[in-house]
């Protein structure tokens, strides 16, 4: 059927009979009545299968007058070669011969399934099918080893070019499928043909090359990353899954490969490495093997005829098509592993085996050099069979430290090196030196990702610590942070289904039998609860002196628990990355009971912190925050939760609670994961819907949106709109804060388009306007994103269940909020929101998840800031009713935009109860927690949950029957990893049979509601982020100071250990480019993990690399004064200019040639461009120095990064006996000469209760009036 004039398909026709020549049709679809209850999709197979390939089946059954029928559809592809269907009926086997001892009559009738076409865009004149199918006579799977060259490590031909061994390309899909057989040795000591089929997104090949050699056609298709691989069932393993389904596809009959062997004889027990084949020889290293040669059966018209439309069809999916006479085909099996590695032998002659000489010669490597270079492996920078015995030589040769830069200069340069020995050559790979020094809070951790078929190890990066790796940090190279993803880390591993089995064998084997990498094997630790949820788990490589045991039994006392889930997630605790206080004393714990009623914990892991310890913990972490926080999200030993800053407690006093105290450690130092600060609340999808069905017109959403989007185009020409945006719109970094200072200091004018601060604003709207079109995220002014905490005064009015169902909307009877905010437009004010609120936690799925409530003042409450306190009196905690929440580090938002307040104000509350955990009747071993973790991930069906639910609440509402049924089956999910009790997966309930149009699936309709309205006024908005380099940098830091040499070649060297730096993070969050990571606004989708995750982890690992490189710029500056500092980030400012003006010449004036060699113009994108955030990591001194000191940071949100300029604490450390933090450590006189006064007089301190002079008893908290002085 030929395709519409532009080129693209048109919609399948279906419903005409059958003409006289249907053998020329693609396929048949054939309906069948007079189907008896209860039939199956095995049924259907069993009978119709000898008639030709099943590529579909669907049963449906309809109820008559008298009796149940039911009918199918069964479509072949390609036709059959009879038309059994003519007859009009067809007489079957039916396993009741008693009710059909003569055999079933089924009634028959057919429709044409006609070919769809697809017009070439590179030859209109040309149509061809939009699925291409061409018979293979051999198939070589291999490695590109050189741009015109590859190595092929596996062969397969074929004899009689059947369909079992063809490829296939679909146009629409945009997907290349290959079937091959492959013979394999079973137990019998036969070998047998299995089917194999690998399918390859085209989007992941940029270069195909097509070759005439000998006669025969063929193409070469190198993929970067592998393919998905399947075995095809057998009969037996296909009925058992049809017998279950009314439904049935084609590509049901495949089930997931992973480890793919010539001789399922031999045991999978090996670890996990990036050369299996020296664990077994008859491995077939798919995951390495991503280059294809196919040869394509061209001895007949079709063939040839297959050959163009596939040449052009590749031109048409972006695949340059390269033409080549001269390409080298090798089948070398010599690799760099044979020198480095000795191969296992199996069986009894193993022990004599190792002991024999080996003719090949050995080079050892470094363990960190031996790392690095099978990261360059496994990221196909570097190819094992181009790795030569010299190159390893000299490798060794060389210093480790040398050695192992080297490598990570190529793996972060992310491009494929075929000639290896060019690291000695060039000057850009020796000179290449990384920053060393990082925070005393990070670590330079390992990761390795697990695919499938793959092993993929990641270069050593800088990420916040937690309390084991502090602790055991003399071997800290021996952790491995390991992630198991699907192929290309695209995402999680979809939950459990009858064709995933060989994905959980191959992660069990992971957990078993661990890593190896290099000698050393990593084995499985333990896991924290955030890595569960995102599919990670931490291993360790044993020492003589520590196991993996040693460190599990030092985490805490867990041998009690008798829960496998609870057991994990109390391990996990120790795995939360957090800050530890070193400079804080250890706390003075004292215990607080818990206030409980009718069932409830009213104060669910929430306790109380001194402002004293408060003050000092926020010196420690040096943190970037708006105000001094009033609570902290913390570890202590086995506590978790949260710290409220409260009067009672004093000095050093911390107040736990029981609910607080998951299980004893004997870690005593108090660790920080957050504290509490202001961000605006924004709506999403499932807020939207539960609020529009408790009564909020569609309107209301609407016209915030049309203010909102008219908004973001004024911000783009008018600063003080976006400065109004920004300051009323506060994301979770607060990085529009830090953006709306930048404006206010005159970055973007008429004479001035800064090019950071330009690229900043632009990503803050193309994010912005990503957000809402994917997500319905509506940013609202009038609204709070906070932690919460529990009034300790008893004083707010609590919920009463009397109130619940009524239609009664008396403010009186509603339950009481406290909130005070920072007001983020004028420095280090807040306001106390008063009235009509609504409050809520995400994700609402439920009518009751969010509820009503009344904010008030409360003067007792007045220190706390930044937080939503709920009350303590009550019937029922109101935390508890906002989606099951807690109070032990859970954000709520809340918002008092009376528009958005709903007509409903008491609807019930969902009441859901956790199951009963299952307890074992013995110990909890390691052997619990890898099954426990497998389990996990093949049940996890909580995204699954959400996406049905959001699809069926538009449909039928959030309060019917199946959505309430929904809501409790996510919470069931959201609870397994404490109970370890999945939620079930109803196929029926899970999968609706269309979708609202915004959710963008194949069956859709129109939605009406809000969230349809949304899409359609957004769809439109252009939301790509392109970062331009081409305006001018700011004269005024330009040309504010004269810069000597020393001082930029000083800067420049630190900045290129920063562009390293950063360029790795953008390389492991898949990030386009820096403005994303410096913002944390990140406009990729996370592999596993929620976008608001991911925001927090991009926040902590840039506020490290900004921690890690201002030090090194103060210590090359000479020190932190005012002066200096300025001087020096100018030349940081200066050298960024004159790299990015290299840069645009050497794109503007072309490609050039230098020493007979083309050098290609250098093109605007983020990859080839300098980095040019360097200077921006010290926001406060660009300002300044910009301003000439007009505009104060100290009046700014960046006040918090500016109060840690110089403070001569150091003298009087050294003077008074006194550590870095305060505490008196022995009666001590503290001389002003510490504070450049020249007289030796006592130093005025003030303690929690009064200011006073003279000596300090010991241990008395002291606090130095620093801020009292103008540094």
């Amino acid at each position: 059927m030929p395709p519409r004039a532009d080129g693209s398909p048109r919609p399948r026709q279906g419903g005409k009979p059958l003409a006289s020549n249907w053998k020329n049709c693609a396929g048949v679809s054939v309906k069948v009545d007079g189907l008896p209850p209860n039939v199956t999709s095995e049924n259907l197979l069993q009978w119709f299968s000898n008639y030709g390939t099943i590529t579909f089946c669907n049963i449906t059954e309809a109820t008559g007058k008298t009796q149940i029928s039911a009918s199918a559809v069964v479509n072949f592809e390609p036709v059959p070669s009879t038309a059994f269907w003519e007859a009009g009926s067809v007489v079957v086997q039916h396993s009741d011969t008693a009710k059909y001892p003569e055999g079933l009559r089924l009634r028959l009738c057919a429709e044409s399934r006609r070919e769809r076409w697809f017009k070439s865009r590179i030859d209109p004149d040309v149509q061809y099918p939009t699925k291409i199918t061409a018979r293979l006579s051999s198939l070589g799977l291999g490695s590109m080893i050189g741009p015109a060259a590859i190595n092929i490590r596996k062969s397969v031909t074929s004899s009689n070019g059947t369909n079992d061994f063809s490829l296939e390309l679909d146009v629409l899909a945009k997907r290349l499928i290959i079937y091959f057989p492959l013979a394999v040795k079973q137990d019998d000591g036969h070998y047998h043909t299995k089917q194999l089929k690998l399918l390859a997104e085209l989007s992941q090949m940029q270069t195909a090359v097509y070759i005439t050699e000998k006669g025969q056609e063929a193409f070469i298709l190198p993929f970067p990353i592998p393919p998905q691989y399947f075995w095809k069932f057998d009969e037996l393993e296909r009925a058992a899954f049809a017998s279950r389904r009314t439904n049935w596809r084609a590509q049901d009959s495949w089930k997931r490969a992973t480890d793919i062997m010539e001789d399922d004889t031999s045991s999978l027990n090996f670890p996990v490495s990036a050369n299996p084949v020296s664990f077994r020889p008859a491995f077939l290293d798919v995951g390495r093997w991503t280059a294809f040669r196919v040869v394509v059966n061209a001895t007949n018209g079709p063939g040839k005829l297959a050959i163009q439309h596939l040449k052009l069809a590749l031109e048409d999916l972006n695949t340059t098509l390269q033409v080549c006479d001269q390409f080298l085909v090798g089948n070398s099996t010599t690799t760099m592993w044979d020198y480095l590695d000795h191969h296992s032998v199996e069986g009894e002659q193993h022990a004599l085996a190792s002991l024999l000489p080996s003719n090949t010669p050995f080079v050892h490597l470094d363990f960190g050099v031996r790392y690095q270079l099978e990261v360059c492996i496994t990221r196909r920078v570097l190819n094992e069979h181009t790795v030569s015995l010299e190159f390893l030589e000299k490798l060794a040769a060389l210093h480790p430290l040398d050695a192992k830069h080297r490598l990570e200069f190529l793996v972060d340069q992310e491009e494929v090196v075929h000639n290896p020995m060019d690291i000695f050559a060039k000057r850009t790979v020796a000179s290449y030196r990384p920053a060393t020094r990082i925070p005393h809070y990070c670590v330079l951790a390992r990761k390795a990702t697990v695919t499938p078929t793959s092993l993929l190890l990641s270069s050593p990066a800088v990420e916040t610590s937690n309390r084991v790796l502090r602790y055991f940090n003399q071997s800290q190279d021996r952790f491995l942070r390991v992630q198991f993803v699907d192929e290309a880390e695209s995402g999680r591993m979809t939950m459990n289904s009858h064709n995933k089995e060989e994905i959980w064998k191959k992660l069990l084997r992971t957990l078993y039998e661990g890593i190896q990498i290099g000698d050393r094997r990593y084995e499985f630790l333990a896991f924290g609860s955030s890595q569960l949820r995102q599919s990670g788990a931490y291993f360790f490589c044993p020492t003589d002196h520590v196991s993996c045991e040693d460190i599990r039994q030092w985490m805490g006392q867990v041998s009690h628990i008798r829960i496998v889930a609870k057991y994990a997630a109390r391990l996990g605790q120790c795995f939360s990355t957090t800050r530890e206080m070193k400079g804080v004393p250890i706390p003075d714990v004292r215990p607080i009971p818990d206030i409980e009623r009718n069932g409830y914990c009213f104060t669910d892991g929430v306790g109380m912190i001194s402002g004293f310890m408060a003050r000092m913990i926020v010196e420690e972490l040096t943190l970037e925050v708006y105000n001094d926080p009033s609570a902290f999200q913390f570890r202590m030993g086995g506590c978790k939760g949260v710290l409220v800053v409260w009067p009672q407690a004093k000095r050093s006093e911390v107040y736990i609670r029981q609910s607080q105290e998951k299980f004893k450690a004997d870690a005593k130092n108090l660790e920080i994961i957050k504290c509490a600060k202001y961000t605006s609340a924004t709506l999403n999808r499932q807020t939207i819907t539960i609020l529009e069905s408790l009564g909020v017109p569609k309107k209301a959403f609407m016209d915030i949106l049309e203010k909102q989007i008219s908004l973001y185009e004024e911000a783009a020409k008018d600063n003080r709109v976006a400065i109004g945006m920004l300051k009323k719109c506060v994301d979770e970094n607060q990085s529009t804060l830090v953006l709306a200072e930048f404006l206010q200091a005159g970055f973007k004018t008429n004479d001035c388009q800064e090019p950071f601060v330009v690229n900043l604003l632009n990503l803050w709207r193309s994010w912005s306007l990503k957000l809402l079109k994917e997500k319905a995220r509506i940013a609202i002014e009038q609204s709070a994103f906070v932690l919460g905490c529990v009034d300790e005064t008893g004083t707010l009015r609590g919920h009463s269940n009397a109130t619940e169902g009524t239609s009664d909307k008396d403010i009186n009877k509603l339950p009481q909020i406290f909130l005070q905010v920072s007001d983020s437009k004028v420095y280090n004010t807040t306001k106390v929101i008063e009235g009509i609120c609504v409050v809520g936690r995400n994700p609402s799925l439920h009518p009751g998840d969010i509820r009503v409530v009344e904010a008030v003042d409360i003067p007792e409450l007045r220190h706390l800031k930044d937080v939503v306190v709920f009350p303590s009196t009550g019937d029922r905690p109101v935390p508890n009713m906002l989606s099951g929440g807690d109070l032990d580090g859970d954000d709520f938002f809340v918002i008092w935009e009376p528009t958005l307040i709903p007509e409903k104000w008491n609807h019930p509350a969902m009441n859901y109860t956790s199951p009963p955990p299952q307890q074992l009747d013995r110990d909890v071993n390691v052997d619990d927690l890898r099954d426990f973790f497998v389990n996990y991930m093949k049940n996890d069906v909580l995204p699954l949950i959400a996406t049905s639910h959001l699809a069926l609440a538009d449909r039928f509402g959030p309060g019917s029957p199946v959505c309430r049924r929904l809501a409790e089956l996510h919470s069931k999910a959201v609870d397994y990893p404490k109970t370890g009790e999945p939620a079930e997966c109803n196929h029926a309930m899970h999968n609706p049979q269309d979708w609202p149009h915004f959710m963008e699936k194949r069956q859709r309709y129109t939605s009406q509601h809000a969230l349809g309205l949304i899409y359609d006024r957004v769809i439109k908005q252009s939301i790509e982020f392109r970062p331009d380099w081409e305006n001018a940098f700011d004269k005024r830091i330009l040309n504010r100071f004269q810069l000597d040499t020393a001082m930029l070649k000083s800067a420049r060297q630190i900045k290129g250990q920063y562009d390293a730096a950063v360029r790795r993070v953008l390389s492991h969050h898949n990030l386009d480019n820096e403005f994303e990571l410096y913002t944390s606004w990140a406009m990729s989708k996370p592999a596993v993990g929620s976008d608001y995750k991911r925001q927090e982890e991009l926040g902590r690992e840039f506020d490290a690399i900004k921690d890690r490189f201002r030090a090194l710029c103060f210590e090359a500056a000479g020190g932190r004064d005012e002066d200096k500092i300025d001087r020096f980030v100018a030349a940081m400012y200066k050298i960024t200019e004159q790299e990015i003006a290299i840069a645009l010449f050497e794109h503007r004036r072309g490609a050039t040639n230098e020493a007979s060699s083309i050098i290609p113009a250098r093109k605007l994108e983020t990859k080839s461009m300098p980095l040019i955030s360097f200077p921006w990591i010290f926001p406060w001194v660009m300002i300044q120095v910009a301003s000439d000191g007009k505009c104060d940071p100290k009046r700014s949100i960046l006040a918090a990064a500016h109060r840690f300029m110089p403070v001569p604490t150091l003298p009087i450390v050294h003077d008074a006996s006194v550590d870095a933090f305060g505490l008196i450590d022995s009666q001590a006189t503290l001389p002003k000469s510490a504070l450049n006064d020249g007289a030796d007089e006592k130093v005025v301190v003030t303690s929690e209760e009064e200011r006073e002079e003279g000596e300090l008893p010991q241990g008395m908290e002291a606090m130095f009036l620093f801020e009292d002085f103008d540094n």
